[in-house]
């Protein structure tokens, strides 16, 4: 880590109203050559974070006017800015101080007056974990777009297979006996099956490369509309979808009706042996998030399985019960983790499923 601690990569902003605090930890911060930057309240933090965002913040609670808690909530609220450290000073080490700048956002705490070995090895841990963030969302953009490559190049040597077994169907079925038709179409159907899930994982890989366009979003709208195209495509079956209010939310209406459509897809499918499914779509608050849940009375699952359910092609049904390629659930792993949104679910065998999601609150 020594190595790595140069001026040109570290810029760390110190906010605080007490000029002795502020010589303390500059002179501690200085001796281990850090860039350091001072502001004495949150206005002027603003200002000096916008001009340069900084690789970590040491942030005084109470000062006039804005307090530390509120100039970290902003910080956090931020996306640009949400993933600096932020670690707070303070003369106080009560409890509620201490929880109080968790809930805002911040990763740590040291109290004053300080202890230069504390303070330095504190920045210094919180530094290494950023920078490990940073290179593993750059691993994992590689990765993806390693995949995004492999999965692209498949797609086309898999096509022309799929035109000549359908060639060979249509010029030369007649001349093969029984057991060669069926090798031809299991050939047909296994091909098909590979193109499907080479393009279930370009969809994937694309999720992390998608621009993002925000807006107001009606999910009472989206998810009745994605409901009624399902339901038309198997008029045959009695499904009963009872959708709750709902709330509107801020996200890419593209990737919503995505992640919408990949939820109910998958609650169609398992109850698809059902002689009446039924589907209820509700939602709830929980603090500045909203809370959504898709339930069903479907084939449902172990959940000693479910840290596999968001895998990449994790399958917990066979191919031969219910149809797919083990992506869907990952899909919207992905999108949810675009608009700061989770994911779990619950369920138990032959007794249905129920699909979790978050969103956070808008102004």
């Amino acid at each position: 880590m020594e190595s790595m601690l140069l001026p040109k990569y570290f810029d760390i902003l110190i906010v605080d109203d007490i000029p002795e605090h502020i010589d303390v930890a500059v002179q501690v911060l200085r001796d281990s050559n850090f860039k350091i930057r001072v502001a004495t309240d949150g206005n002027t933090a603003l200002k000096l974070i916008y001009q340069q965002k900084p690789d970590l913040i040491l942030l005084d609670i109470y000062m006039p006017e804005m307090d530390g808690f509120e100039l970290c909530r902003l910080i956090k609220n931020t996306p640009d800015l949400k993933n600096i450290p932020v670690i707070f000073l303070t003369s106080f080490s009560d409890e509620e101080s201490i929880r109080k700048g968790f809930e805002s956002g911040g990763q740590d705490y040291v109290v004053k007056p300080f202890n230069a070995s504390e303070l330095l090895s504190r920045v210094k841990t919180h530094l290494m974990l950023k920078c490990q963030a940073e290179s593993l969302k750059e691993a994992n953009k590689e990765l993806d777009s390693f995949c995004y490559t492999v999965a692209h190049d498949l797609k086309s040597p898999l096509l022309s297979l799929n035109k000549l077994v359908e060639l060979l169907v249509s010029d030369h079925l007649n001349q093969l006996d029984s057991a060669g038709k069926e090798l031809v179409y299991n050939i047909r159907e296994k091909s098909s099956e590979i193109i499907h899930t080479v393009d279930r994982l370009l969809e994937f890989s694309k999720m992390c490369e998608m621009q993002v366009n925000f807006e107001i979003i009606d999910l009472n709208e989206l998810f009745t509309e994605v409901c009624n195209e399902l339901k038309s495509l198997e008029p045959q079956r009695d499904i009963r979808i009872h959708i709750q209010p709902l709330p509107k939310v801020y996200g890419d209406r593209l990737l919503m009706r995505l992640l919408i459509s990949n939820i109910l897809s998958n609650a169609f499918k398992y109850t698809r042996n059902r002689q009446t499914a039924i589907i209820e779509i509700q939602s709830s608050e929980d603090g500045n998030e909203y809370v959504f849940f898709v339930k069903d009375n479907g084939a449902g699952f172990d959940m000693k399985y479910s840290s596999r359910l968001f895998g990449v092609f994790q399958r917990l049904h066979s191919k031969d019960e219910f149809e797919g390629s083990g992506v869907g659930l990952a899909i919207c792993q992905r999108i949810l983790k675009r608009h700061n949104g989770r994911a779990w679910m619950t369920g138990e065998i032959d007794k249905g499923a129920t699909f979790f999601f978050t969103l956070p609150k808008f102004e």
